[in-house]
Order: structure tokens, then sequence, then C-alpha cells
């Protein structure tokens, strides 16, 4: 009898290894036929200087309650809008200060441009491609970045959840992709578009190597998985 009775069978490794794979694909945003393409491999793009931040990674362990929200599309915004709902919910039942929480949003796939600044909104339009709104036209700001505090208000958006202490990350094949786009459609050159792009992001983003990591880190950490899509 074999010491291993519950292992899988080729059959279910061959679904799991499928699994994985149709994951890794909607992390990049790359459709099948050009991931085989690229014969089978993803996109290889140098790390940040020093190497990938994961530093977040030990914060969010330690704190007493989290939770990953995780943005694979826009959905107006329903990410950052879960993320202050969950802070204001244990604030409400139990008064747990902003301190005590972990929690992390992870943009990637369809909802990369969500990271980047009013000047890439502008000059590219994302507003019309996204179909986001600001006063009844297409937005030509990030309307989602939203506003450091100041004296007699609270920060907003994105900035605003980063300023109390939320871990905001973006999926860096995403984001390359997003930047070849722009390269191509501005016919700017591919290597100028990649690192507007990595200048542009919301001050307070952290690129990660791809969404799917930063997610499965951040449930490694311990933090609960909400699909905010």
């Amino acid at each position: 009898m074999s010491d291993t009775p519950f292992a899988p069978s080729p059959r279910r490794r061959f679904l799991a290894a499928l699994a994985g794979g149709t994951a890794a694909v909607a992390a990049t945003g790359l459709g099948a036929g050009a991931l085989l393409a690229q014969g089978g491999g993803l996109p290889a793009y140098p790390p940040p200087q020093g190497g990938w931040d994961v530093a977040w990674a030990d914060r969010i362990q330690k704190a007493k309650h989290k939770v990953v929200f995780d943005c694979a599309q826009v959905a107006n915004g329903l990410a950052l809008t879960n993320a202050a709902v969950y802070m204001a919910g244990w604030k409400d039942v139990y008064n747990t200060m902003d301190a005590d929480l972990g929690v992390v949003v992870v943009i990637r796939h369809e909802a990369i441009q969500m990271v980047l600044d009013d000047s890439i909104w502008n000059r590219w339009k994302v507003g019309e491609q996204l179909n986001v709104q600001d006063a009844g036209q297409p937005a030509m700001r990030n309307t989602f970045a939203g506003r450091p505090s100041a004296e007699g208000r609270a920060g907003d958006g994105m900035v605003g959840l980063i300023e109390r202490g939320a871990v905001v990350l973006c999926c860096n094949l995403a984001l390359m992709r997003s930047a070849g786009q722009f390269a191509r459609a501005m016919s700017v050159p591919v290597d100028e578009a990649r690192k507007l792009f990595i200048d542009s992001l919301v001050p307070g983003v952290v690129r990660q190597t791809n969404g799917i990591f930063a997610v499965t880190r951040a449930q490694e950490a311990g933090a609960v998985q909400v699909k905010s899509t």
C-alpha cells in the first residue's frame, strides 16, 4: 500500500497546474495566445533597485486583524470603498485603532491604471478607457487617488487609506503591460514609457513582482482575502 494514499492523481495535478497557469495569466492581463507565444513563460522585468519591497508583509502579520482586498477590475473603486468600510466596522464595533488593522489592497489586471497619477490620466484619457466619470464627463484625473490630509480634514481615496496605515500594492506585470500599450498609443519608446509609469505611481503605492504573488503573500501573513470586483 502507498505511504501517501491521498496523493493527487496525475489528472488532479494537471488540473491544479492549469488553474495556477490561469491565475498567472489573470495577473498579467495577457491572453492565453500571447502567453503561449512567449513559450509558456511570463515577461521578465528587472526588479527595483534593492529588490522587491516585501517589508509590508511583516507589518501585516503583526497586526491583530488583517485582510487583503483583491482588485482585478476598477468596479468604481470598490476595493478602496471596501477597505474604508472594513476599517470603519472595526472602529464602530470594537473601537479598534487603525494601527491594529492590517489592511492590504492589491491593484492588478484590468484595474492597474488606478495607481497612476493625474498626468497619465489626462494625457492618455484613462477616464474614457475605464468609463470613469468625473462631474458627468470622462475623468481627466485619477478620481481614485484622493488627497493627503490637511488641516481640518482627513485624507481620502487611496492616499487617505495609505496615510491611515493601509498597504496598497500594484502588479508590476500589469503595470509594464499597460506602459507598453501607452508606448504604442503615444508613439514613445517602451523603455521611456515604463520609467514614466513607475515614476507616475500614486505616492505610497508599492510595486510587487505580480498581483497573484501580492495577494497570496498577504494571505500567508494571515490576511483574509476579499474579492472586490
